[in-house]
């Protein structure tokens, strides 16, 4: 986290913590000139930040950071590394096996340094960029992992702390009185001295915290304050100045429960949270980095939509969660357009396409998004901290691995306009016609190839062991004039067929399996007896005639002829079933050739290539156009406004895959086989293996539980979190044993209780929490509380909070005029121009090139499940509301808006303020803006009317920032 500079602003700069926009106004006046020409870093903080609000500091190692190194670094260490650096060798004196030793190093020096990768040694050597040095000494670290472990030296090597003391405990039996797995049940809420201040259940367990901490609670804020509160966090927009001034005005009783279900029923309500729940799903429009294919996904809006639609509704939470996981299994006469929910998994990254990381990843959002555990830390051994063995990690992995992606999404319904769908079909068929000419004359051309040089591939086959990855292959290809991917693909389809002949009577490959039997030096000597035996079977069940014919009459010298002679009958018998086709006949009437021919021109045959396998098959220009003409159809089934939206769903697979666990996570080590099934923890002694498909209804069902003692701890802590900017647990994905408490335990569990015995209700869960007396206390500290607790871990006050991206970018679209309040729909990039006024949830998020306004306003990271943002001060947010076009936009059209264009400068002062603060500026405020106006009118250098310039400035004040 970058944080303010310890150097104090200008005298003439300081304020008082209670400074208002007037006062801020005076002191724009006098230095916006030099701020715009300098940057003065330490005044742009100031401005940003005010002096009355400070950072949140980071943890030194948060729980997803230590998370982040036992799923995505350890593994690598352990599998590359650690033979030859860790405890029973130490090659150059270093050990990689702990933080210490690895910022202790060896004969080379540290072979870290923490925070910078381009400076570590170990990132160099992996990275093989070390003039001397390159590791593993024996191939290369794939991308991904390199990647990851940049990544973790740049978060400062975070590494669990008390390991021992951590691994000798999670063995034991002491999780079963942890918190977070014992059971919720019916809490009563305390008896407290101050009655009068209860107005929800809530109150009661906040109460008596604070009274047994000799702390009161805060006085209720102003109805303007009150107001202004409840938008932003129910809808993420501003109240209007009508809205501030009727919600002041009404003096019933039930005039604040009124605006709160005003506010749940507003369309706007399922824009702000799903926001909130799409950092948790890593929601993203794009891949992230993938090696010559589409970046985008042109449908995972719909998934974004989906989100936003069941909020509205308020779907129960249980349900919200099974449909995010199996919809597709939920049968017929379920809503159609719940399949969309399935992009909960399929939205994450692709690591260039890794299964085994793309499970990985859906396992970890499904485990530390819903249930607060960090399961994919147990792919490589089992958890150091909490009860969760590989074999669980793995029979979670079966589950996924056992569902498919189809190869066409499915429609989903939507109102897309007749002329709109016609314009996209003309479109989309033009697109399509170019890529299925190429991609069939591309097929046409392989046909061909093989056909008439079978016996060549064969033969190049054999001379390379049938080794696809064989390093000399490219060379042989080229030296041959032929295709190195086709002769890769001949290759591994004909090893897959001698695979499955070997140690059988197959009349076509038995006289193979001979031949190759026999040792090198002995093969002349052996193959005419081979040969004679072949032409003495008659029986064409176990021996081919014309094969038998054929060797026979010339035995061969080497295995290279035998692949040659087989290359020559195979191309005879294409050609033969050629000329049968043009006679009508469909297979060769005479003996022994039928089989031959379908070697290539089967179903499952040589010839037989698809259209997702030929890719693989064709060098490299061909599959840069073929790439080329792929992604121009996938462009504009994702941005052409007339296609149909699709589900990015999964299916599940023809036959359930019975997983094995990976030993220490490696493909190439395939272990004991594990059923699939749910978590031991959360399962209790009955636990029974998933029989229905992949196991993903059951898993969603077992998750959605109100058995399971997490899922709705994890939601109402996220809900309170979001309310209150700090959650009763303190680590919204870790409620593992490695969390800290709850501040208040009991209130937890009854928010948990509450909310499923209402039906999982997430609208009744924020009315149980905005209506309580503790969340309408005001904002301001207090000595004699922060005296005691200083952090407000015991809620003595609301927390004072900056408006998150989102918000405020909205917030300056709502006070201009110019926001657009359509709800769904396909993203929209947000710094393009000219600038979209649609909602900032609508923006498009590249993961691989993530917006740069994005960044420099803690976005959270798409690249895995994010639980909450974390707050930082840097200048480049104050120099965004500054100069940006966006913001000057903005800044203009509010000052252009024909009830402040014209009129008293003094009353135009007052209508600004009562748009952007929903209240009357003081006579200071007022004399302070005009004189403010005539400056910037005898100056007129800014390239802004001195109005528009005014506006900015009060864009600029923490009142219109923050949310108290």
């Amino acid at each position: 986290m970058i944080v303010p500079p310890s150097t104090a602003p200008p005298r003439w700069l300081e304020l008082p913590a209670s400074a208002t926009p007037g006062v801020v106004l005076m002191q724009f006046a006098n230095a916006c000139r030099v701020l715009r020409i300098v940057g003065h870093l330490s005044l742009l903080f100031w401005f940003m930040a005010g002096t009355s609000f400070a950072a949140e500091p980071r943890p030194a190692f948060s729980s997803e950071q230590v998370a982040f190194f036992e799923s995505k670094v350890r593994p690598v260490l352990a599998a590359s590394c650690q033979k030859c650096h860790g405890p029973a060798k130490q090659s150059s004196g270093l050990r990689l096996d702990s933080r210490e030793a690895m910022l202790e190093g060896g004969e080379n020096g540290p072979a870290v340094v923490s925070g910078n990768p381009d400076q570590s040694l170990l990132i160099q050597v992996v990275r093989q960029t070390h003039g001397d040095i390159k590791m593993p000494p024996k191939g290369k670290l794939n991308p991904t992992e390199i990647e990851a472990m940049s990544g973790w030296v740049k978060m400062g090597l975070p590494w669990p702390a008390s390991v021992a003391k951590a691994e000798a405990g999670a063995s034991d039996d002491a999780w079963k009185t942890h918190w977070a797995f014992l059971p919720v049940k019916p809490v009563t809420p305390p008896i407290v001295k101050a009655q009068a201040k209860i107005v929800t259940p809530v109150d009661s367990f906040v109460l008596d915290r604070l009274e047994k901490a000799g702390i009161a609670p805060s006085a209720e804020a102003d109805r303007r304050t009150l107001i202004r509160r409840l938008c932003f966090d129910l809808t993420g927009l501003p109240p209007t100045a009508f809205e501030v001034k009727a919600f002041e005005e009404d003096n019933a009783p039930d005039a604040y429960d009124r605006l709160v279900d005003r506010l749940l029923n507003s369309p706007h309500y399922g824009e702000k949270w799903a926001r909130h729940w799409l950092d948790v799903a890593r929601y993203a429009d794009t891949k992230g980095y993938v090696f010559m294919e589409e970046r985008r996904y042109p449908f995972a809006y719909t998934y974004r939509d989906y989100v936003i639609r069941a909020l509205n509704e308020d779907k129960p939470y249980n349900r919200f969660l099974v449909e995010q996981i199996a919809a597709d299994r939920l049968g017929p006469g379920n809503d159609p357009g719940a399949l969309a929910a399935l992009g909960f998994l399929t939205v994450g990254r692709r690591f260039l396409n890794n299964r085994e990381d793309i499970i990985d990843d859906r396992i970890d959002v499904v485990g530390r998004g819903l249930m607060g555990l960090t399961v994919a830390c147990a792919r490589c051994h089992d958890h150091k901290f909490d009860p969760i063995p590989t074999d669980d990690y793995y029979s979670l992995f079966g589950v996924f691995n056992s569902s498919v992606e189809p190869a066409e999404a499915p429609e989903i319904p939507a109102s897309v306009s007749e002329p709109l769908r016609e314009d996209f079909r003309k479109q989309i068929a033009v697109k399509q016609k170019g890529l299925d000419e190429f991609r069939n004359k591309k097929i046409a051309e392989i046909h061909e190839e093989l056909s008439s040089h079978a016996s060549v591939y064969l033969k190049l086959a054999v001379e390379l062991n049938f080794e696809a990855k064989n390093p000399n292959l490219d060379e042989r290809a080229k030296s041959e004039k032929r295709n190195a991917g086709l002769l890769r693909g001949v290759i591994m389809r004909w090893k897959t067929k001698l695979d499955a002949t070997r140690g059988s009577a197959d009349p076509l490959f038995a006289p193979w399996h001979a031949f190759a039997a026999i040792v090198g030096p002995e093969f002349s000597r052996r193959a005419p007896g081979v040969a004679q035996a072949m032409a003495s079977v008659n029986d064409p069940k176990l021996n081919n005639p014309v094969l038998a014919q054929s060797f026979a009459d010339h035995p061969p010298g080497t295995m290279a002829e035998v692949a040659e002679r087989y290359g020559t009958l195979l191309t005879e018998a294409a050609e033969k079933g050629r000329e049968a086709e043009k006679s009508g006949a469909k297979t060769l009437a005479e003996p022994g050739w039928e089989p031959l021919r379908l070697v290539l021109q089967g179903d499952d045959g040589a010839l037989a290539v698809k259209a997702d396998t030929l890719t693989r098959l064709l060098d490299r220009p061909d599959k840069n156009k073929l790439n080329s003409l792929d992604q121009a159809v996938a462009a504009v089934r994702a941005s052409h406004p007339g296609s149909p939206p699709r589900a990015m769903v999964l299916d599940d697979a023809p036959k359930p895959i019975e997983p094995r666990v990976l030993v220490r996570g490696n493909v190439g080590r395939p272990g004991k086989q594990v059923p699939r099934q749910f978590l031991a923890v959360l399962s209790g002694p009955d636990r029974k293996p998933f029989k229905d498909g992949s196991g993903r209804l059951e898993l969603a069902r077992a998750i959605a539980s109100q058995e399971n003692p997490l899922t709705a701890r994890v939601l109402v802590n996220r809900v309170w979190f979001q309310h209150f900017g700090a959650g009763l647990v303190s680590t919204p994905s870790d409620f593992g044993r490695r969390s800290d408490p709850p501040s208040h335990p009991e209130l937890l569990d009854w928010l948990a209780d509450d909310f499923m015995s209402h039906g999982w209700s997430i609208k009744h869960l924020h009315r149980r929490i905005v209506l309580s007396s503790t969340y309408r206390q005001q904002s301001a500290s207090r000595p004699d509380a922060v005296a005691i607790d200083p952090e407000n871990r015991l809620v003595w006050k609301f927390n004072r909070r900056r408006l998150d991206f989102e918000s405020l970018r909205d917030a300056l679209l709502s006070a201009s005029g110019a926001l657009d309040s359509s709800v769904g729909g396909r993203p929209v990039p947000l710094s393009d121009t000219p600038f979209t006024t649609r909602r900032t949830v609508y923006g498009y998020i590249d993961r691989q090139n993530l917006d740069g306004v994005f960044r420099t306003f803690d976005f959270a990271s798409p690249d895995s499940s994010s639980p909450r943002r974390y707050t930082t001060i840097v200048p480049q947010q104050a120099l965004f509301l500054m100069n940006n076009p966006f913001v000057i936009e903005q800044a203009k059209r509010l000052g252009a808006l024909p009830e402040l264009a014209e009129g008293l400068p003094a009353n135009r002062v007052n209508r600004l303020y009562r748009r952007l603060f929903g209240r009357e500026p003081t006579a200071g405020e007022t004399t302070l803006g005009i004189g403010f106006v005539q400056s910037q009118e005898r100056s007129g250098t800014s390239g802004m009317s001195p109005w528009e310039e005014y506006a900015q400035v009060l864009l600029l004040t923490n009142e219109f920032a923050f949310v108290d």
